[in-house]
């Protein structure tokens, strides 16, 4: 069959593009140009200029056809305007799921499509068939490297024509298959860090873009006045380093209210909750999963909790925890699987 590969220009997406090859498919290479850079972006980050290019070299030594292309309108307007906003709002926001629901799995399967190819990309997860003959979404092999979480907004529409091919390989494996073709991202470092926040400094990035936020004040749940903060945008819920408060116990933050531009603090005793509502609740199935036994993890490395989904009068979806969990972060996603198989998810509210 006729594949586009999604080349990031990292070790998973170029072995992608070599085991597809092996299987005897035809495979073009597609890179995307998402962010322009002021300065050499750090080694190891996503979708930079040196990752278009070690892309392309990958292409080269596999003799497959490759292109890119420039999707930065598209880019800022769906992923890194609401970053910014989502971190105004007193929210930790993901990038990555807005990348893959609008970028990867939105521009690019549409651009697979025309060609009349599927799509295929360097995730760690890997597609199934139910016995109902339903594709099922179901977390990589490797659990190290599952990227499943990234995933939830995937639905049976997208993948009918998904392909990911080192899904079921650990990262040791990939790299040995990007060795046997001897491809130049053989060795290269893992991307860490957002691609157009190659520093890390996510709040410095807010400032640039939406100029300097205002200070506040560092308050417990009675409203007691402990310190000043300069701007709710550098704090997330559960941070316990850089309040620069002084007081008798370890204080973590437990909400961030943006209207009065404060930070509210306590103890460990009080930054757990039981209970939460999903935003913008999507299903892989199309179907709820309503009163059933599963498992939901509520950040990308959480291992993890029993929960149930409950649909409440209002008509809102809420997820109901068996034990209390620590840190459960507005604007982060909540992903509900049923062992291995990715149920679907929304985001925390």
């Amino acid at each position: 069959m006729r594949v586009v590969v999604a080349m990031s220009g990292g070790v998973d997406s170029s072995a992608a593009a070599a085991l597809l090859l092996e299987q005897g498919h035809e495979v073009i290479g597609l890179t995307l140009k998402v962010w322009s850079y002021e300065s050499r972006a750090q080694c190891g980050s996503c979708c930079s200029p040196e990752d278009i290019d070690d892309a392309r070299a990958v292409a080269d030594t596999l003799g497959i056809p490759f292109y890119v292309a420039d999707v930065q309108e598209l880019f800022a307007q769906r992923v890194v305007t609401p970053f910014v906003q989502q971190y105004l709002n007193g929210r930790t926001p993901i990038p990555c799921v807005a990348c893959n629901q609008d970028v990867k799995f939105g521009f690019l399967l549409r651009r697979a499509r025309e060609l009349g190819a599927v799509l295929a990309t360097g995730h760690y997860a890997r597609i199934a068939r139910g016995d109902d003959g339903r594709c099922m979404l179901l977390r990589g092999a490797d659990p190290a490297k599952d990227q499943s979480y990234f995933l939830f907004t995937l639905g049976q529409g997208e993948l009918e024509h998904l392909h990911f091919p080192v899904g079921h390989l650990t990262k040791a494996e990939v790299r040995a298959v990007a060795d046997r073709h001897r491809l130049p991202t053989t060795s290269k470092p893992e991307s860490m860090e957002i691609c157009f926040v190659p520093d890390g400094d996510y709040a410095r990035f807010v400032e640039k873009v939406a100029g300097a936020q205002p200070q506040g004040n560092v308050v417990r749940a009675n409203g007691e006045v402990i310190g000043r903060h300069d701007g709710i945008h550098r704090y997330t819920i559960g941070q316990r380093r850089g309040l620069n408060v002084a007081a008798g116990e370890p204080l973590y933050v437990q909400r961030l209210d943006p209207e009065r531009q404060e930070v509210v603090v306590g103890p460990a005793s009080e930054a757990t909750r039981d209970r939460f509502s999903l935003l913008q609740p999507h299903w892989v199935d199309g179907a709820a999963p309503v009163g059933k036994p599963l498992s939901v993890r509520i950040r990308h490395r959480h291992a993890g909790v029993k929960a149930e989904v409950r649909l409440e009068l209002n008509g809102h979806y809420s997820v109901r925890l068996e034990e209390p969990a620590r840190a459960v972060t507005p604007g982060q996603a909540a992903v509900l699987y049923d062992g291995d198989r990715v149920l679907g998810g929304g985001w925390i509210v």
